[in-house]
């Protein structure tokens, strides 16, 4: 998946504007309403260890978890009106986005969008679903159990067939939300 000039330039605006709230940039996407171009900022509780709270967190929110493990409390809808605020006036100043646009903050979610390889590491033995721009092995759509990531690529099981997979190659990946205690 590659980046256009301008989802490189405003991540680079971004980044480091979210991070001072508190945050983490989770990816940049942009689509179309009418006249008017959407930019959607994705972001995301950064990862706490044992039960300490985000900047940002407010009393309630978030999951407790044992001391040393890794986890994400979550964004709330509080914090993403916070960050849309700054970010409006951030990119304002920095006349970042061309023409008129319409901005949106939300949380990836729980079946979140994939940006980057790094991304998908935290979510091995998960079930993902990846669609390409061109065919491979006859197939633009797979969907299986992440099993290993690397630096420009990442394995797919698919009913135990394990399918190496370019990030380049990736017009969309996202996670598969599997709800607990669900039949499989």
């Amino acid at each position: 998946m590659t980046k256009t000039p301008l989802a490189e330039r405003l991540t680079g605006i971004i980044g480091p504007a979210v991070r001072t709230l508190g945050v983490e940039l989770w990816g940049v996407e942009f689509a179309s309403a009418g006249s008017r171009m959407v930019v959607r900022v994705y972001i995301d509780a950064p990862a706490t260890t044992g039960p300490a709270e985000p900047p940002m967190q407010t009393e309630g929110e978030g999951e407790a978890g044992l001391d040393g493990q890794e986890q994400r409390t979550g964004v709330t809808i509080a914090m993403c009106a916070k960050v849309s605020r700054h970010l409006g006036t951030v990119l304002e100043a920095e006349d970042a986005v061309p023409g008129a646009y319409v901005l949106e903050v939300s949380s990836p979610g729980l079946e979140r969008r994939f940006f980057n390889t790094e991304q998908l590491e935290a979510y091995i033995g998960h079930t993902v679903d990846v669609r390409l721009h061109q065919p491979q092995d006859g197939r633009r759509h797979l969907r299986g159990i992440l099993a290993e990531v690397g630096a420009d690529a990442f394995v797919v099981d698919e009913n135990d067939v394990r399918i190496r997979i370019m990030w380049p190659h990736v017009k969309i990946a996202h996670l598969v939300h599997e709800f607990p205690g669900a039949a499989a």
